[in-house]
């Protein structure tokens, strides 16, 4: 696989290199034409003067000098130089022109706001302070592409097989249409059901509330928003897709979505439905939906799964999902309201199996685990969202932003275990059945005003949000247990319980802000902020009577009515310095915390007090280069989970039980990152951070095995623990008008030092807590390659091996080091005429997984498509999935309690039909829209 991967990289590159044999270049100087300065950063384009296409462009160097390459030779080629404040060069150059063009001049431009530039002359990339433009028009794109694909060919611009983005290093969080929110701002569901050809440009700015953005808030530049601004011409009618298709195995997909814009009316509306584990939600929709405050335990596994209050649902990668959702989008103005309503359902049935195998380690002994699980999870979620944006005067401004949650969970799990010690003797059996059903009803409300008082620059914001939700669970635990020593049967214990959860959760938040102008470069903010957050657990458990035939007998072990109330407040100042080449904030915040526990069932109650300070300061340095230097310091309190803090046994696995810590302090984590940011426009980008975060009283385990192998964990504080993380990424993108090509490259390091305890030694005699410090560090180097060939051909490859050092103290020096790598061969071929075959080739291997579970996958996907009318817009694709019949998800799980190796059912091999329906139907161009772009400015503007 990887000797393929390395021809398929020589071919390409090769091919680039001939091709580039064929073409010729341009180069010169640019100067002002009065004082005959060189101008640095000057943007020199070029485009092909027939249909004014990009070809390629670049920037002067800081002697005014450029060159372009890769141009073609038989054609004209039409030069546009331009520099902020300087008039618009423009020359066409016919076949054979001299490559030198000597010193070209550029006069000062008179500041007249009628001046027009034709659309084609708008600059590919854009760059104003800390806002990155690109036009969309510069970067083409196929027939009924999406916005995923137009983001794919944007330089520093990067998407994973999840579809999560970065810019630049930088995850993307947010993505807006014309400044308003999308699907509650969901960045997957507008990148990939938007079509390309609706957008204008695309703007990368740094992620900001609306109060933040109207006081314009410093921020660290660490989490970015894209806003895809519509062309005039697309921002009245009506488009959208329809898809269908039916395969093997009874394998199915429905899709569909359908957008009506008028001006500042916009209505989208989509659904879709499958069976081929394409899920209705993403994971950030489902935490969403579940308020996580109200005494539910949410957790996501290392395999993909989603875990609430210990049901398993299922998650990506696991199981065999149908999944259904439906939901709109509606944004309009009203008067001096900007309105925003979205709501959206999803539901999805799953049915999995799981075989794992753990290592427990415990000290200088170990346990192994053995299970095998099954069964079936349901969830169906309703989420409806309201925001409004009132402008009351030019002034003062209030935002309201009111939104209910709504899920409704099922699942039912059957499964055994066998547990056996390092020899091999058996020590316990358990087979289990686990049934649940949930509900959870949650609302949340933001209000916001902003006001911009008479001194520019003095801003004071209010903000008061408040959350109420309930959550509601019955939980049916049935459990067969049977106890060994010397191989003999010595022990049998029979469950059968039923757990009723009543829980809530009211929490309220009123944050002041002020920003006072102290120059035109300095500021000084300062804030209080003060929240109440009461939550209430009731947790009932009742065992089986047989003679009543029914859950009335109450156990008073499992039992327990829990209320934990924290009330904060948050005072802060800071002085913010914002200059051409400096852009720093040094400042604090005091942590002033208390936690209230109170158990109504055994009446006792506990009370924190806890103080801390968090210097928060960060500095940003811009070099002439495009590069900058960054350092950024700060601190936050992480508070308990109410279901680490309830003093009650969850016994849904008996032999694996959890219990709260009343005794729980906040966990404070201090974050130290260095980082050096390099981008060019002209597609060169180098990004590099080193992080560091040690944290006080840490959320660990103390974990006591006994001698039937049961085990009991509790959360607990420690110290001297730490997480740190470096990495380093550098690309390289080259665009001709026939060939674009990306290469980047580079590694990161994750590590983190935890603190745990569990008894060691002889586990059938000693009963004393022990330290056991755990190190976890994983390297991971990379390199992908991306190619394009006008719009014929597509290739990306990449290669990413991964060593993970896992060592436990003094358990003996235990390791649990294990090595992984994937490489990745994908292909789009449109030839001949409509036809287009991709292919996508999938390698992974795991050196250290269990015996009896796979090692070596190659999952190979295929799919041959052919485009009916002159316009593209009906598409018939035959597509076969996992064609060497290997498919199948294996993991392996490091962390301070066992090694776990897991193995899941997945959808396996079948192939399908698929018809897709482009449509669209827009409105006349207005006269004289998207024609203006600042003359004379410009095109890269820093």
């Amino acid at each position: 696989m990887l000797r393929i991967i390395f021809i398929v990289v020589i071919l390409m590159t090769g091919l680039h290199q001939a091709k580039a044999q064929q073409k010729q270049e341009l180069r010169g100087t640019v100067a002002d034409s009065a004082s005959n300065d060189l101008l640095e950063m000057a943007t020199v384009t070029a485009q092909d003067s027939k249909d004014s296409s990009l070809i390629t462009y670049t920037l002067t160097d800081k002697n005014g000098a450029f060159r372009l390459t890769g141009l073609p030779a038989d054609k004209s080629i039409r030069l546009l130089i331009s520099y902020t404040g300087y008039g618009t060069y423009i020359k066409v150059l016919p076949p054979g022109s001299p490559a030198n063009l000597g010193r070209i001049t550029l006069a000062t431009a008179p500041h007249e706001l009628n001046t027009v530039v034709v659309e084609g002359d708008r600059p590919p990339v854009t760059i104003r302070q800390d806002t990155i433009e690109f036009n969309a028009a510069s970067f083409k794109t196929r027939p009924n592409a999406v916005v995923e694909d137009l983001l794919k060919k944007l330089p520093g611009v990067d998407i994973d097989e999840e579809g999560n983005i970065t810019v630049n290093g930088k995850k993307v969080s947010r993505i807006l249409v014309d400044g308003r929110e999308f699907f509650a701002n969901d960045p997957k569901l507008a990148t990939k059901n938007l079509p390309s050809a609706i957008i204008d440009k695309v703007q990368v700015v740094d992620t900001k509330t609306k109060q933040e953005a109207r006081m314009n808030v410093l921020k660290d530049g660490e989490d970015k928003t894209l806003n895809l601004t519509l062309k005039a011409d697309k921002k009245k009618g009506l488009f959208g897709r329809l898809s269908a298709g039916g395969g093997t195995d009874e394998r199915f997909e429905l899709s569909g979505m359908a957008n009506a814009f008028d001006g500042a009316r916009q209505l989208s509306i989509l659904g879709s439905s499958n069976n081929l584990n394409k899920i209705g939600f993403t994971q950030s929709e489902m935490f969403s939906s579940i308020n996580t405050r109200n005494g539910i335990a949410i957790s996501a596994s290392s395999n993909g799964s989603l875990a609430v209050n210990g049901i398993n649902f299922g998650g990506t990668g696991e199981g065999i999902r149908t999944a259904s959702m439906i939901g709109y989008n509606y944004n309009d103005k009203w008067n001096k309201t900007d309105v925003n309503n979205s709501y959206f359902f999803n539901n999805t049935d799953a049915r999995f199996r799981t075989l794992n195998n753990r290592e427990y380690l415990n000290g200088d002994s170990r346990m192994f685990t053995n299970s095998d699980r099954n069964g079936y999870s349901r969830n169906a979620n309703h989420r409806v969202n309201f925001n409004f944006d009132i402008e009351l005067d030019s002034t003062l401004r209030l935002t309201l932003n009111p939104a209910y949650d709504y899920a409704k969970m099922s699942s039912n799990a059957s499964g055994s275990e066998i547990t056996s010690d390092e020899n091999g003797a058996l020590i316990n059996t358990n087979e289990t059945e686990n049934r649940a059903l949930s509900t959870n009803h949650n609302f949340s409300n933001t209000l916001g005003l902003t006001k911009q008082l008479k001194k520019k620059g003095r801003n004071i914001g209010l903000q008061f949000s408040n959350t109420y939700g309930t959550y509601d669970g019955d939980a049916y635990n049935l459990s067969e247990l049977e106890y060994y020593e010397n191989e003999q049967l010595t022990e049998a214990r029979h469950v059968n319980q039923l757990t009723v959860a009543d829980n809530t959760t009211e929490n309220y938040r009123l944050s002041l802000s002020y920003t006072e102008p102290l120059s035109e470069t300095w500021k000084l903010t300062a804030g209080y902020g003060f929240s109440h957050n009461t939550n209430t657990s009731n947790r009932q458990t009742f065992n089986y009577d047989s003679t009543s035939k029914g859950y009335t007998i109450p156990d008073e072990a499992f039992s327990n009515r829990f209320r934990t109330v924290n009330t904060s407040q948050t005072p802060n100042l800071a002085v913010d310095f914002n200059g051409k080449k400096i852009r720093a904030s040094i400042g604090g915040t005091l942590y002033l915390n208390m936690l209230d526990n109170y158990s109504y069932t055994t009446n006792a109650t506990l009370k924190q007090y806890q103080t801390n300070f968090a210097p928060n300061s960060r500095i940003n340095y811009r070099l002439k280069n495009g590069g900058s230097f960054n350092l950024n310091y700060n601190g936050y309190m992480q508070q308990p989970s109410l279901e680490q803090l309830q003093p009650v046994p969850d016994n849904t696995n008996p032999l694996n039980v959890r219990i709260g810590n009343p005794d729980l302090k906040p966990a404070f984590t201090q974050n130290i990152r260095f980082g050096y940011d390099r981008f060019s426009p002209t597609g060169f980008g180098v990004f590099s951070s080193i992080a560091f975060s040690p944290i006080l009283n840490r959320f660990s385990t103390a974990s006591f095995i006994n001698s039937k192998g049961e085990r009991t964990t509790q959360t607990i504080n420690v110290d001297g623990t730490y997480n740190v993380s470096m990495n380093f990424t550098i690309s390289s993108t080259k665009k001709t008008k026939d060939i674009q090509y990306r290469i980047s490259g580079g590694g990161f390091i994750n590590g983190s030092r935890n603190i745990s305890y569990n008894n060691t030694g002889n586990i059938a005699g000693d009963t004393t807590l022990y330290r056991n410090t755990t190190l976890n560090f994983t390297y991971t180097p990379y390199v992908l390659y991306n190619y394009a060939y006008k719009e014929l051909l597509d290739i990306s490859v990449s290669y990413r091996p991964s060593y993970t050092d896992a060592r436990y103290k003094p358990a003996g020096n235990i390791t649990g080091s294990f090595f992984t790598q994937r490489a990745t061969l994908g292909s789009t071929l449109y030839w001949p005429g409509n036809f287009s075959w991709d292919n996508d080739v999938n390698y992974t291997y795991n050196s250290r997984i269990a015996a009896g579970f796979q090692k070596h996958v190659v999952l190979w996907n295929m799919g041959l498509a052919y485009d009916f009318f002159k316009d593209k817009s009906l598409q018939a694709k035959v597509s076969a999935f996992d064609l060497l019949r290997q498919n199948t998800s294996v993991r392996r799980i490091v962390n301070e309690l066992y090694i776990e190796d897991v193995q899941t059912d997945i959808v396996e091999q079948y192939f399908m039909l698929t018809l897709t329906w482009n449509f669209s139907k827009f409105g006349a161009k207005p006269k004289g829209s998207n024609r203006r772009i600042d003359g004379g400015r410009s095109m890269f503007m820093f």
